[in-house]
């Protein structure tokens, strides 16, 4: 008769007993082969929080810098289960105290060694694991000379106007200058700094609206004050304003009496309601010319001369006038 196994499947599940049995074994043999594995050597990469202080002062950074550094470390696996989380979670302050430079055309640029690095990771682990390399290259810093100016704001804005009104003056930026501190390379020749795009829909009333200076172009350390500016658009609604005037005749020859029909002319002009008060006939001018006739035709068009920078739309009815020629008496 075969002898009976101790831990045949269908028993131990049966048999509580030889269940305890059989998992105790099974979490003896994982924590033999944990405990093997972990004391074995491995190598992993990290990467590594870092951030930086000390800049160099009165010059402006031009370029990104990584705020992570890939690290290839080796030590056990308890070590590095242990200290993976720690690389990872404390960030590394790089002092740039000590930062080489050298001229690069009109900028200087600085560099820190990977080495440096290698051996600053060492020191904050105590030795637990190994240090082998930052993979990342070189960082690199280009600077420039920090200067300020004073520049013009030149707002950005996306709009539309409702039917029936119209943009009253520019848009305009209060404060209308600002101070921007930035790259001297950048800054010697700028004229104005832009707002950031403003969009503001369909506008049917006098709107203001705040702008955010768009300093991006020029470098991480650039700054600028106020960093934002109050942007006034002012809309208005028009309305309607008609004039009667009579029109001046031009290039009537000396010996000739010109009559027209109508002897006045309207003029009809859309008007800002704020200016309707404002806008007075004398603003206005019309004409006819002589030298327009044709022969045959006895009338003259009329030509708007003159109309106040106010005014939108503006046109004359009728658009043409008969006319009448007569000598004068010798």
């Amino acid at each position: 008769m075969a002898r009976e196994s101790f831990f045949n499947i269908s028993d131990i599940i049966r048999d509580r007993r030889k269940l305890m049995v059989f998992l105790v074994c099974v979490a003896v043999s994982l924590l033999s082969w944990l405990m093997i594995n972990l004391g074995q050597e491995y190598s992993s990469t990290v990467l590594v929080p870092v951030s930086y202080v000390n800049f160099p002062q009165n010059k402006v950074l031009l370029n990104n810098i990584p705020n992570q550094l890939a690290v290839n470390v080796n030590g056990s696996g308890y070590d590095l289960l242990q200290y993976d989380d720690k690389l990872m979670l404390d960030t590394l302050v790089i002092n740039l105290d000590n930062l080489k430079m050298s001229s690069f055309g009109d900028y200087e640029r600085g560099y820190l060694d990977p080495a440096i690095l290698s051996q600053s990771l060492q020191k904050r682990i105590n030795g637990a694991i190994g240090i082998n390399r930052v993979l990342s290259d070189s960082i690199e810093f280009l600077f420039d000379l920090k200067v300020s100016r004073v520049v013009k704001v030149k707002p950005v804005v996306q709009y539309s106007l409702e039917a029936g009104h119209v943009l009253l003056d520019s848009i305009a930026a209060f404060p209308s200058e600002v101070e921007i501190f930035g790259p001297l390379t950048l800054l010697d020749t700028l004229q104005y700094i832009k707002t950031k795009v403003i969009n503001t829909g369909e506008l049917n009333a006098k709107k203001a609206f705040v702008g955010m200076l768009d300093i991006d172009r020029f470098g991480n350390d650039a700054r600028v004050y106020p960093d934002s500016v109050k942007v006034q658009i002012d809309v208005d609604r028009l309305t309607e304003k008609r004039f009667m005037i009579t029109p001046e005749q031009l290039n009537v020859p000396d010996s000739l009496r010109l009559l027209t029909f109508p002897t006045n002319v309207e003029v009809i002009s859309q008007i800002p309601i704020s200016k309707f008060n404002d806008i007075s006939k004398s603003e206005f001018s019309v004409s006819v010319d002589y030298l327009d006739l044709q022969k045959d035709y006895l009338v003259l068009p009329v030509t708007i001369e003159k109309w106040p920078t106010a005014a939108r739309q503006t046109k004359v009815v009728p658009t043409q006038v008969e006319i009448v020629i007569s000598e004068k008496d010798s």
